[in-house]
C-alpha cells in the first residue's frame, strides 16, 4: 500500500514536536484543519509572537515526486525574503511497509530548500516529476536531465538520536554513561536550537513584536508579519485561514 502524503506529514510532525519537547515545551503546528481553528486563522498566533517554519510535505508516487510551478514559485518567493524559513520534506520510503520498518523518521526523510527546486524547474512548465535518489543525495530527472541536491532531514535540522546505552562490560562505561547524558537530547543542526528566532531563522510573527525587530540586518525587506493581510501577501490569499495541502507551519513562541 502506497505511503499516503498526509499519514507521512502527520508523522513527521508529530515526530518532530516529539523531538524538540526537551528544548521548547510548546511547539504548535499552524496547518488549520479545524473548523474553529480556521475562524481564527493567523490571528491565534499573530497575539503571542514568535517565529514560523515552513513545511512542504510531498510523497511519492508511482516513483515520482511531483513538484507544482505555482506553488514553487510562492514558497521560493518566502524564501527570498525569509532565508532558513521554508523547506520541502520527502519520505525515502514509497509504501506504509518501508515506513514501518524505519526506525527513525529523520534518518530516512529528505529535505530540501525551494530555491534549490526552483532553479531546475522550467518557470513555464505547470509541475515537473522527480525521482529520489537516496544513494545520491538527490532528485532526479532524466527529461530533460535534471539533479536537485538534497539533504536528510536530520543531517539540516539537528540530530536528537542518543548514543548507544553504556554497560557495565565496557571497561570505561563510567565515562561513556556520563557521555551518554551530556550527547542525550543534542541538537547537531541549528533550525531548531531553541533559540532559532532569535538567530533570524524562520518567519518573526507577532503583534507584539515591533516591525522589523527580528531583521537579519543585512535585508531590509524583512519585516516582522504583524497582521493577517500580511501574510496573505507573503503566501497568497485565504492563507489566514488555510495554508494548502501539504503545506504546514511550525510555530515557535518568542
Amino acid at each position: 500500500m502506497r505511503y499516503a502524503e498526509k499519514s507521512f506529514e502527520i508523522r513527521f510532525c508529530a515526530a518532530l514536536s516529539a523531538a524538540i519537547m526537551p528544548f521548547n515545551r510548546n511547539p504548535k503546528w499552524f496547518g488549520l484543519t479545524q473548523a474553529q481553528e480556521r475562524k481564527k486563522g493567523i490571528d491565534a498566533v499573530l497575539g503571542i509572537g514568535g517565529s514560523l517554519v515552513l513545511f512542504q510535505f510531498k510523497a511519492q508516487s508511482g516513483s515520482r515526486i511531483k513538484i507544482e510551478r505555482d506553488q514553487l514559485t510562492k514558497l521560493a518567493s518566502v524564501e527570498k525574503q525569509y532565508p532558513n524559513s521554508t523547506f520541502y520534506v520527502f519520505p525515502e520510503a514509497e509504501d506504509i511497509h518501508a515506513a514501518a520498518r524505519t526506525d527513525c523518521m529523520f534518518k530516512e526523510a529528505w529535505c530540501c530548500t525551494p530555491s534549490a527546486l526552483d532553479k531546475e524547474v522550467d518557470k513555464k512548465a505547470k509541475s515537473a516529476a522527480f525521482t529520489l535518489d537516496a544513494s545520491a543525495s538527490a532528485l532526479t530527472q532524466a527529461r530533460p536531465q535534471k539533479l536537485v541536491a538534497i539533504q536528510k532531514t536530520c543531517k539540516r535540522l539537528g540530530c536528537f538520536c542518543c548514543p548507544p546505552y553504556p554497560t557495565r562490560r565496557d571497561p570505561k562505561w563510567l565515562s561513556r554513561l556520563l557521555n551518554f547524558y551530556l550527547a542525550s537530547g543534542r541538537v547537531d543542526g541549528e533550525l531548531l536550537h531553541p533559540s532559532f528566532a532569535e538567530r533570524g531563522i524562520g518567519i518573526p510573527i507577532g503583534r507584539d513584536l515591533p516591525r522589523g525587530s527580528m531583521d537579519r540586518g543585512e535585508d531590509a525587506d524583512t519585516k516582522t508579519i504583524t497582521s493577517a493581510e500580511m501574510f496573505e501577501d507573503l503566501l497568497g490569499e485565504g492563507a489566514h485561514q488555510s495554508l494548502g495541502p501539504g503545506l504546514q507551519a511550525l510555530f515557535i513562541a518568542q
